[in-house]
């Protein structure tokens, strides 16, 4: 949400929008004067004022499960009508330029006209101008007057089509107001006929001027003319290197790094016509663009080229801006697609993952700029706690989608490393150290450019729960929430813990010389191991290599019964080995290894649980002696630690039984050839406290979390009781 708007004369601007019939303020531009500020005209318009032949088009066509994007842009394309007056209108002459992004005066969808919506961050606070609305002086900052003046020249907002900016036509000092207009995000962007992104302005004879030029003519490669190395420029043209170089520019711009922009991108989707000044490309354009760095050699292509013009620039340093082209063609490419076609609305994890990628100057915006991707019920609900602050706040949020849900997969996200003080079991949007390619839905050893879409269900991916329904109660103390479940074995190993990124300590390693494997043979513990490491979700006739490096030299040393982990492991490269092999040996390495340690039970099993590689206080890491349970509704195990002060939380883990019998569940019933059930697995631990630490996981049944310090109190039942409860069957993915 940008900064109000300063106004530095006159009587109030603002008055209350109806919300009965969906008002919304809109601004029209008035052409610029050359002695004169900009001047801009401010009016109310109602949402639910639609032409009647446009209702009539909507009726006719059978668009009631349709998304209004969808019907929008086949309305676009249907020839020209009559306007309001019942004569014919053509498009104006600059329809073309803009890319559709100006509708033609008969496909205007309200009695008032039809509008767009900006998008732009705000940049420097304190560089400001003066503008005149209404009659009134008001001082914006320099980017925004930048970019409405630069649209005033283009006369496109002039009469009947009008822009929707947040910073002028939401009240910014009247918190109701604000908050009703942010549940509002997703009816503004996704319905507006255009989404402007506003990049900014170009500078003379800058090299980041040639980069919407070069990603049009990446997007107009055929498939046999993607090789980059090879690519041919027409004369005159700039060199490979300065495009590159223009385009790595672009793609650092404040722009992609503010969280409510995300929102509004996807909210736009096929909408959206990006502009650098008066340079327009459409969002697919980007995309595709974007998306020939992806193709065979180019990405390491485009390293060896960049640094090559870096050093004939006299440049010692720099390197490309991933990150964002990562989130453009990971990330916003799918999600764009999914809100156009009305998909599912976007899950806990990768909303988490989302609000990390991004930067708000308010925390609580990591959740109130992404209500707009949120199913309607769950924002209005995360809406009434506007005026929380983070720590309870982001338990609201939590407890939110517990309850839309009806499951305690959020808990999987609970996070005793967070710094705002959430409880353990809520998780915190602050925190930095969520992987994104460590969740298990994210293709585990598939090239890291390759993108799965979609994405699986997270939910799907583990069933420890086996179907059992939640059964919980949130607390008088909002701090609290009590669950049913069930302790099933405990820590009683520990490999070497992270120690950043990529890097581990050796010294931590914590032996269990009495461990014996519950799975049998060496044979069946050595198959158990391998799925275990790949996190229970690789198909099993595939062959694999697996040579993990550091984490290897870590945790060679760890005893698996009377072995060393480090043996079950070969260095002898295959005669058929393929070069995509070893790119898949890099991929599963990075995403099943982070934000997780290896660990053995008291059980005889061995798996994944959570780890913090930025986190050195070792009181709220994976421990000897913390329990693994069984709680209803959530498809992982957990972590959990007694807390006779329901203080503190320690990660939650990821369950780790694999093997040839993977119906772990059953080990509960004594079932032979899976070892002692032990006494801490009758005893009944009715209402008795334990701070949940959840943590990230992985392994055979468990996902993801984060610590923080919270208070969950879980009521174990007795195993007796366990079982009448249809206690779940495996740990282990479905099948596809």
């Amino acid at each position: 949400m940008q900064e109000n708007a300063v106004f530095a004369s006159g009587a109030p601007i603002y008055s209350p929008l109806n919300r009965a019939i969906d008002e919304i303020r809109l601004l029209t531009i008035k052409p610029l004067s050359s002695d004169r500020p900009l001047e801009c005209t401010l009016e109310k318009a109602s949402l639910q004022d639609i032409q009647p032949y446009y209702t009539s088009f909507i009726a006719s066509n059978g668009f009631s499960g349709k998304t209004k994007r969808q019907a929008k842009e086949i309305w676009a394309r249907t020839p020209p009508t009559r306007d309001s007056s019942g004569s014919r209108s053509n498009p104006p002459p600059a329809a073309d330029r803009f890319l559709g992004s100006v509708p033609a005066l008969d496909h205007h969808r309200f009695l008032w006209g039809d509008f767009a919506a900006l998008s732009y961050v705000w940049g420097d606070e304190s560089v400001r101008e003066d503008i005149i609305l209404n009659d009134q002086v008001v001082s914006i900052t320099v980017n925004l007057a930048v970019a409405l003046r630069t649209l005033a020249a283009d006369e496109i907002f002039t009469g009947r089509y009008r822009l929707w900016v947040d910073a002028v036509c939401i009240n910014q000092v009247d918190d109701s107001e604000r908050a009703d207009q942010v549940q509002k995000m997703r009816e503004i962007y996704s319905g507006a006929w255009a989404v402007i992104s506003w990049m900014g302005r170009p500078r003379p004879r800058a090299s980041i001027n040639h980069a919407f030029p070069f990603i049009r003519v990446l997007a107009s490669l055929e498939s046999d003319q993607r090789d980059l190395e090879n690519l041919e420029l027409g004369v005159g043209e700039p060199s490979k290197g300065t495009y590159l170089y223009a385009l790595n520019r672009m793609m650092k711009q404040e722009y992609w790094f503010r969280l409510w922009i995300i929102q509004e991108l996807v909210m736009g989707a096929s909408s959206i016509v990006l502009r650098y000044g008066d340079e327009i490309i459409d969002w697919s354009t980007l995309c595709k663009g974007l998306g020939t760095l992806y193709h065979g050699y180019n990405w390491q292509f485009k390293d060896r080229a960049l640094k090559a013009e870096l050093r004939s620039r006299g440049i010692s340093h720099g390197k490309w801006q991933t990150y964002s082209i990562h989130l453009v063609h990971f990330d916003l490419r799918q999600m764009t697609r999914s809100d156009e076609e009305g998909d599912r609305c976007l899950g806990f994890r990768r909303l988490l993952d989302i609000a990390n990628s991004a930067d708000c100057r308010d925390v609580r915006d990591k959740v109130f700029a992404l209500v707009g991707m949120m199913s309607p019920a769950i924002a209005a609900d995360i809406m009434k706690a506007y005026e929380f602050e983070p720590p309870r706040l982001f338990a609201a949020v939590s407890q939110a989608f517990i309850v839309h849900t009806a499951s305690l997969e959020p808990l999987r996200q609970g996070n005793p490393w967070g710094d705002v003080g959430a409880p353990s079991w809520a998780a915190d949007w602050t925190w930095q150290g969520r992987i994104r390619f460590s969740r298990p839905e994210y293709n585990l050893v598939a090239p890291h450019w390759d993108a799965s879409d979609p994405e699986t269900d997270p939910a799907l991916i583990y069933r420890a729960h086996g179907g059992t329904p939640a059964s919980y109660r949130f607390l008088h103390d909002w701090r609290l929430l009590q669950c049913e479940g069930f302790v099933f074995d405990e820590v009683a190993g520990l490999g070497a813990p992270e120690a950043g990124f990529f890097t581990w300590d050796e010294k931590r390693v914590i032996q269990c010389p009495s461990w014996r494997s519950a799975y049998g043979s060496p044979e069946l513990t050595s198959k158990a191991l391998w799925n275990t490491l790949l996190l229970s979700i690789m198909d099993k006739g595939q062959k694999g290599y697996y040579k993990w490096g550091h984490w290897r030299d870590a945790n060679n040393h760890l005893l698996l019964g009377d072995r060393l982990l480090g043996s079950f492991f070969t260095n002898t490269i295959p005669r058929d080995a393929e070069e995509i092999t070893y790119i898949e040996v890099f991929c599963s390495s990075q995403r099943a290894i982070q934000q997780r340690r290896f660990m053995l039970t008291k059980g005889g099993y061995f798996g994944w649980g959570p780890d913090n590689a930025f986190c050195r206080d070792q009181s709220i890491e994976l421990r000897i002696g913390d329990k693994i349970a069984i709680v209803f509704g959530c498809s992982t195990p957990l972590v959990i630690r007694p807390k006779e002060n329901h203080r503190k939380v320690t990660p939650r883990t990821l369950i780790v039984k694999h093997g040839a019998d993977p119906d772990y569940i059953d080990t509960l019933s004594g079932r032979e050839g899976h070892g002692n059930r032990g006494p801490a697995l009758r005893r009944h631990y009715s209402k008795y406290p334990y701070g949940l630490l959840i943590e990230r996981a992985g392994g055979a049944a468990m996902g993801y979390g984060t610590p923080t310090m919270l208070n969950l109190i879980l009521q174990l039942l007795p195993i007796e009781q366990a079982r009448e409860r249809k206690r779940p069957r495996r740990y282990i993915p479905r099948d596809a």
